[in-house]
């Protein structure tokens, strides 16, 4: 377990970091480096999906659990993969907002999937699923549609901060690395 959890997030942080720098400094990115983005995005595609491949093969946490815990990983890596594909042809965004909007319910459902099948998870790690669903899915959404008022903007850059941050306690603590801060559920 704790291979696979810590290679996924440490995937992750990249490109979330690279999101808060890009989306907070207003950068007009040229054609190459949306393509260095769209490298950055695939890594944090690939990382998520050997992650979400281990704990189905692996069986980690056991029946059910295991698979809501696969389940998540991949619909990041599914998010970080259109990202990647929209970067690399410099197509328009709409589609991963889209797609970003519609996971916020999935995710929610698969945190009560994980309360109602009892997972060994500290509530740490339930704060940073809710920080990633509807926090940092609502703000893709806006980014990608293109509400970049300096509200949403600001919104937009510091939830990828967040995120980054809450991946980096995932990596740490759900790998078992460090022991969690708050009680399990």
């Amino acid at each position: 377990m704790v291979n696979a959890v810590a290679f996924g997030m440490s995937g992750l942080i990249l490109p979330l970091f690279v999101w808060f720098i890009a989306i907070y400094e207003d950068y007009e990115l040229n054609e190459s480096e949306l393509k260095g983005i769209a490298a950055v995005e695939f890594t944090g595609f690939l990382t998520l999906f050997i992650m979400g491949l281990w704990h189905t093969i692996d069986g980690t946490f056991g029946g059910v659990v295991s698979l809501l815990f696969t389940a998540i990983p991949l619909l990041y890596g599914l998010l970080w993969l259109i990202a990647a594909i929209i970067h690399w042809y410099g197509a328009d965004m709409k589609p991963l907002g889209v797609v970003a909007l519609v996971q916020i319910p999935v995710q929610l459902l698969l945190i009560g999937g994980l309360f109602a099948a009892g997972a060994p998870v500290s509530w740490g790690i339930i704060i940073d699923l809710l920080i990633y669903a509807p926090f940092t899915l609502a703000g893709f959404y806006l980014f990608t549609h293109g509400y970049m008022m300096p509200a949403a903007k600001r919104y937009t850059g510091w939830i990828s901060l967040l995120a980054t941050i809450a991946t980096v306690h995932v990596m740490f603590v759900g790998s078992g690395i460090v022991g969690p801060i708050l009680p399990g559920i």
